[in-house]
């Protein structure tokens, strides 16, 4: 550990730390991944169609909600860098029943808001249906997910990304056993690989709050100030928490409403480009998530530099974390070119969907060159939570894709869609990148050894 907070910023310590966020967050994902390859296997294409269709609808609960995690990271690995323990163990007690919360409401509310949904994202009866019975059983396990997703978030924060990742071993593992279990040998259907991912997700949780435990036990156990009411309840802090959580819900949304709106132009496209669409959405779903493994770290490390008020830690943190991501960028790139035909003929067996998703893998494989700098960024403004700025370059990102949609689709048709797509990312990083230089002008950090 540095003296001033956080880890020692050095290449091996940088790439230390990504390494488990890097694994946990390709292994989130595999829950989709393993309910696509059963139902795609041991299933009709309409029902694929159907998972592709509520993957998108279901993702808006649970990327909509991803400030549980980007905030808690945020405030934690400032708190940790302030070496304030009982800040640290403050923000984790807010957070996760908070997700619990808010995953409960969403439960109880879901017929009138999957009628809403279907109101907006179009589709056949049949993949409608589908869709349907799909959210319906993973909504079971919602209020787990959006707990687990403010517990990782935690984890970053105070550089311990190894307990995320075997909090997403356990989920995956529990996962992976019954979708098969209850498609082949029971015959359930879109529900039972639906109602495997709720109890694993409840499964994750039971393992993270376990890890946590021990977790704050090695730190020097719980501090009685960080569980009192005055601590718990502190005006500034829940103010703080308040602004922060709100600009970073607006972001989200945006990006959301951006995902969202790439989703709902494949689906008007017929079920054949909406499967191929959704076996392509599975890579850039891992892209992402590995990419973001330098965006966690960069939250961390930023995070506890700007809690330390060192502006050469910062610097450099900017500088190590950004350089592993361009390396991974382009080998992911790579990755995706040469060996995805490989993994699209393992994910369907239907012919016309391999046909479609093939014919559009190559703008696939430029997903993680073109977007790891909005990842990177990202982090960075996490990390130093300047949300106010996060929620304006969204804003501005998110109608900078969609006018190009509208250019772009009418003269290139399908090619069209998935270009202007790749410019969203494109415009993410833009926007973000104008705010950049205010962050050092604003840090007030002083120049720390």
């Amino acid at each position: 550990m540095s003296s001033d907070g956080g880890i020692a910023l050095t290449r091996k310590n940088v790439f230390a730390q990504s390494w488990p966020i890097m694994l946990a967050n390709a292994a989130a994902p595999i829950v989709g991944l393993v309910d696509t390859f059963v139902i795609g296997r041991y299933s009709s294409t309409t029902a694929l169609a159907g998972i592709g269709l509520g993957a998108v609808i279901y993702g808006i609960a649970y990327w909509g909600f991803g400030f549980l995690r980007m905030s808690t990271a945020g405030l934690a690995a400032q708190s940790d860098g302030a070496q304030d323990e009982g800040g640290v163990q403050a923000h984790l007690v807010r957070a996760v029943p908070l997700g619990l919360t808010i995953g409960l409401l969403i439960f109880l509310a879901q017929l009138p808001l999957l009628a809403g949904a279907f109101q907006i994202f179009t589709g056949t009866a049949e993949v409608e249906s589908s869709a349907a019975i799909y959210i319906g059983a993973r909504l079971w396990g919602l209020p787990a997910t959006l707990a687990s997703i403010a517990l990782m978030g935690w984890f970053v924060g105070i550089s311990r990304s190894g307990l995320a990742l075997k909090m997403q071993i356990v989920l995956n593992a529990v996962n992976i056993l019954l979708s098969p279990l209850f498609v082949i040998h029971f015959g359930w259907g879109l529900w039972g690989v639906g109602i495997a991912s709720a109890i694993a997700e409840w499964c994750g949780l039971a393992a993270g709050l376990w890890l946590a435990h021990t977790a704050i036990k090695a730190r020097g156990g719980f501090k009685s100030e960080a569980l009192s009411k005055k601590a718990l309840l502190n005006p500034d802090a829940l103010k703080k928490l308040g602004i922060t959580n709100s600009n970073i819900f607006i972001r989200t949304m945006c990006l959301t409403i951006g995902f969202s709106f790439f989703g709902n132009a494949a689906a008007a496209q017929g079920v054949i480009f909406l499967a191929g669409y959704h076996i392509l959405m599975q890579f850039i779903t891992m892209v992402a998530l590995v990419l973001d493994a330098f965006a966690h770290t960069a939250e961390a490390v930023t995070g506890a530099a700007y809690g330390a008020k060192n502006r050469k830690r910062f610097d450099k943190a900017v500088r190590l974390t950004t350089e592993f991501s361009v390396y991974f960028a382009f080998l992911i790139a790579a990755t995706i070119y040469f060996g995805g035909p490989h993994f699209i003929a393992l994910l369907t067996k239907d012919p016309a969907v391999i046909e479609s998703a093939l014919r559009y893998l190559p703008y696939c494989a430029l997903a993680p060159i073109a977007g790891f700098a909005a990842w990177q960024l990202d982090g960075i403004f996490i990390g130093t939570t300047n949300t106010v700025q996060m929620r304006n370059a969204a804003i501005a990102a998110v109608a900078i894709y969609i006018a190009a949609h509208y250019i772009l689709t009418p003269r290139l048709g399908k090619d069209g869609i998935w270009i202007a797509f790749l410019m969203y990312y494109i415009a993410r990083a833009v926007t973000l990148a104008f705010y950049v230089p205010n962050i050092r002008k604003h840090m007030d950090l002083s120049d720390g050894h």
